[in-house]
């Protein structure tokens, strides 16, 4: 999504389809996290905020060689940071970690390694280091608010990447937990939201996805709710 041709004044409301014009992406590749104990990568692309979800699903099977998942696991919550209790990290990662592994699950998140994705990551930590039954984490962040992201721009990049904000910045960095990355973009900037409409409609599209040709049943969708927000 291009900037708009002519300034926006102060009394105006953004509308992503009257002040931006969409064109083909000019960022995707592979990011490579930095700086962990096990070094992990995870594939990534820009994407409008209005991109049809049956092309986002091709993008998952086609491109990324993703099987269509038995069951989608939706964690939604605040994006302000808080600790969880120790019993209660636990408990999560037992049960999301089983859930997933057993079903062929995808899990989605709001990919920022803030808030409720931040405690999803540590649950998904002991599961990056084995390569068995390995869970598909996909974060939908919105492009506008992460960090740095014009280090991104490049067709098929590999990208060296660390998960470290500034304390002073009020964008985010991505968790880097996630095997995947879709960054919507509206054309804003520093702004959470251009991710939510895209992301309820790629949900319901997975969840009529018929789980096999024969059979009557479609995927089922799990919404995980994690604190507030």
């Amino acid at each position: 999504v291009t900037p708009p041709q002519r300034p926006i004044s102060e009394d105006e409301v953004w509308l992503p389809g009257k002040h931006t014009i969409p064109s083909a992406t000019d960022a995707y590749g592979t990011i490579e996290f930095q700086g962990g104990p096990h070094p992990s990568k995870a594939q990534y692309v820009r994407l409008a905020y209005d991109t049809r979800p049956e092309l986002i699903l091709q993008l998952f099977t086609r491109e990324w060689n993703l099987e269509l998942p038995k069951l989608l696991i939706t964690v939604q919550g605040g994006k302000a940071n808080f600790e969880l209790q120790s019993k209660l990290k636990k408990v999560l990662r037992k049960g999301l970690l089983k859930a997933a592994k057993t079903t062929g699950a995808w899990v989605f998140t709001g990919g920022t390694n803030t808030g409720v994705t931040r405690q999803v990551g540590d649950a998904l930590l002991m599961e990056r280091s084995q390569r068995s039954g390995r869970v598909v984490s996909i974060g939908i962040a919105p492009w506008g608010i992460v960090e740095n992201n014009h280090e991104l721009i490049g067709h098929n990049r590999d990208v060296p990447y660390h998960s470290i904000s500034s304390p002073r910045s009020k964008l985010a960095v991505l968790n880097n937990r996630h095997a995947y990355f879709l960054l919507v973009d509206n054309g804003t900037a520093g702004k959470y939201g251009a991710e939510i409409v895209l992301r309820r409609k790629l949900e319901k599209y997975i969840s009529i996805q018929k789980l096999h040709p024969c059979t009557h049943c479609s995927t089922p969708v799990v919404c995980l709710v994690i604190e507030g927000g």
